[in-house]
């Protein structure tokens, strides 16, 4: 009996092996996975008009797909473990899908075709954009509303008409080849960074982590083991349980509410209101983060964001020339938070010098770096690195922007995204944007008076790109970097398969939309990019253009007093071993998103701080269990609020997730 055991463990350890890899059943798996729930956010954000699926950098549409697949790969280990997919097999499942999931809506395709087709829909002799930016728009960039091609894109197809798709076919073609460079610069930034954040400063990657952890082999049954036991099914009963509970709310209006959006309270007159709401999705990954750096962001939005705003509005200072913001944070907290980020990557950057240097120098032949388990070699990644970048700035160039634009807007748009990928890597933050949009920061250290009318233009258009501010691709390309350093064996053929998942997500989601577009009309979608992206961005435009400033040295000086508070919670952190708050958490307190997850965040790290005191790491992961079961709860839980809002309430749908 034992000698007949010992060949089988033998062959299963030789096939688990051979496919310790990325395989061609895992990238075809991934693509559909990525083609689905681009549709699934796609059209429930514009048609069915339910929760928004894609606001996290984990989004739920993606998480719940994704476990739905890990159950069903459970089944099919009891009944055929022959065809089981193994771990390596859906960590390239998983990376393909934080990829694929930044398209859709609010990722990428939303604001982009927003803003491209409300230049000429929105136009009014009152708006006076025809005589500002029309003049100045590139006909290969920005689709033209000849033949009525924008009109009827928002107000839907007239019966018996062809929708003008030709219309879209040179503007979009042109952009896809944009967005590819930028995804080659940002793909590069992320090889050549990986060694730094994962093997030299350990990143714990909370959200990666827990991916991985799904995907991780069990002992038997269906389920991983990490979603097994009574603290998994206690945290899985919460976060499903308060969500179901409300559905019945939906057919029977006397059903009492949980209340779970909380409320906003002010503690005092002029000082900013807090939110009371607990996120579960916001709370279950921030219990695999530092428990230093919970503790810091609450105490610096308290003593930073909270009374310094409070401070600012009871003496009524206000910075000249305030303009329209993206976002609830003051001008002053903006820059100042600005100025941190910048702080944090310099810094960053500075630290990883002697790795970054070497890398270099191998690419040009003069060093021995080991780049073998990188998904890149180092010469293709710092040599797709300039080359991309060249291709962005020339990019930008032709849109009309002058150069001393185009210098100061890329180093901008690379702080913002490398700084909010640093963070989200760093400290699991499910929700995460930057103080200040990277066109803001250029066109006020300039000043519009010193800039030609193609630059102001053509920069308009570059607001496509803010995308809530959540940095596009970078975060999710560090993400992968770091599950493909779980995959032992051929990782590189990942990275032809997240091409892939660009090419086809960006072709896949900008064909829906547009179809969707002329079948309902765009301006029925309900969406902010569509039915006021486009108007914020152009009318701030015409407004700078027609009431020019110099450079702005009020934002300039806000900006440096940011960048020295966080060059100095830096400096003390690294060099005063008993200093208790991390930096990082300094220019997190500026976001808008930390007014509404502050509270979360307190709780998760009282709790933490609570069973470290009294039982240690054990203890710390003994409970992880139930923080995965709140998690996994609450996703399925908007997963069904979503099929019941698909089915009976179609385009009344009920928005019970948010930020």
């Amino acid at each position: 009996m034992a000698q007949s055991s010992a060949p089988r463990a033998e062959s299963e350890s030789q096939t688990a092996l051979k496919t310790d890899a990325v395989t061609l059943r895992a990238v075809g798996i991934g693509l559909l996975l990525v083609l689905v729930v681009n549709f699934w956010i796609s059209t429930t954000e514009y048609v069915i008009h339910a929760s928004r699926m894609q606001l996290s950098f984990f989004p739920l549409a993606l998480f719940a797909a994704f476990l739905l697949l890990v159950i069903v790969n459970g089944f099919v280990r009891r009944l055929r473990p022959h065809s089981t997919l193994q771990s390596s097999e859906l960590l390239t499942i998983l990376a393909m899908g934080f990829v694929g999931a930044v398209v859709p809506t609010s990722g990428i395709t939303g604001f982009l075709l927003g803003i491209l087709s409300g230049v000429y829909y929105f136009a009014t002799p009152e708006n006076q954009w025809a005589n500002y930016l029309h003049p100045n728009m590139p006909e290969w960039a920005v689709p033209s509303n000849e033949n009525h091609a924008m009109t009827w894109f928002y107000e839907g197809l007239p019966e018996g008409q062809q929708a003008p798709y030709h219309a879209w076919i040179a503007p979009l073609i042109s952009w896809i080849f944009f967005l590819l460079a930028l995804c080659t610069l940002l793909f590069c930034i992320a090889v050549i960074l990986r060694k730094q954040w994962v093997r030299n400063e350990r990143l714990v990657f909370p959200l990666a982590s827990v991916g991985a952890t799904l995907t991780r082999a069990t002992r038997g049954g269906f389920l991983p083991d990490a979603l097994r036991g009574g603290l998994f099914w206690g945290g899985f009963g919460v976060g499903f349980g308060a969500i179901s509970w409300n559905i019945l709310n939906y057919f029977w209006p006397v059903v009492p509410k949980i209340p779970l959006q909380g409320k906003w309270v002010v503690f005092a007159k002029g000082f900013p209101r807090v939110n009371t709401r607990i996120n579960f999705l916001t709370a279950g990954f921030a219990y695999f983060a530092n428990l230093n750096i919970l503790f810091s962001i609450w105490v610096f939005f308290v003593l930073f964001f909270w009374f310094e705003n409070g401070i600012i509005n009871r003496i009524g200072y206000v910075i000249p020339r305030k303009p329209l913001n993206f976002s609830a944070e003051t001008e002053v907290t903006a820059w100042q938070g600005f100025g941190a980020l910048t702080v944090l990557v310099l810094w960053n950057l500075w630290t990883a010098r002697t790795h970054i240097r070497s890398v270099f120098a191998r690419a040009f032949g003069k060093g021995d770096a080991d780049d073998a388990g990188e998904l890149l070699s180092y010469r293709f990644a710092v040599f797709g690195l300039i080359g991309s970048l060249v291709f962005v700035c020339a990019f930008f160039s032709q849109l009309g922007m002058q150069g001393k634009l185009v210098a100061l807007l890329v180093p901008a748009l690379i702080v913002n995204y490398l700084s909010i990928a640093r963070i989200v890597c760093e400290t699991g933050l499910a929700y995460m944007r930057t103080t200040l949009t990277e066109q803001y920061a250029a066109l006020y250290t300039i000043g519009t008076s010193a800039l030609s009318p193609s630059s102001m233009s053509g920069i308009s258009l570059t607001y496509s790109l803010v995308c809530q501010g959540k940095g596009t691709f970078m975060s999710p390309f560090m993400h992968v970097v770091r599950l493909a350093d779980l995959i032992r064996r051929n990782r590189r053929r990942l990275v032809p398969a997240l091409a892939l998942v660009v090419v086809v997500g960006l072709a896949a989601d900008f064909a829906l939309t547009i179809f969707l577009g002329y079948r309902t009309g765009a301006f029925n979608f309900n969406a902010w990019p569509f039915s006021s992206a486009g108007r914020f961005a152009y009318d701030l435009t015409v407004t700078q253009m027609r009431s020019p400033f110099d450079t702005s040295w009020e934002r300039l000086a806000v900006f440096c007093v940011g960048a020295a508070a966080m060059s100095l919670l830096t400096f003390l952190h690294y060099r005063l071993p008993w200093w208790p708050f991390h930096p990082i958490a300094f220019p997190i307190a500026f976001s808008w998103n930390t007014q509404l997850t502050f509270f979360s965040i307190f709780v998760v790290w009282a709790i933490k701080a609570i069973l470290l005191k009294v039982g240690g790491v054990n203890l710390y992961r003994k409970w992880q269990p139930a923080f995965l079961g709140l998690l996994t709860g609450y996703v399925l839980a908007i997963t069904l609020s979503f099929l019941v809002d698909a089915i009976w309430f179609p385009g009344q749908g009920h928005g019970v997730h948010n930020y």
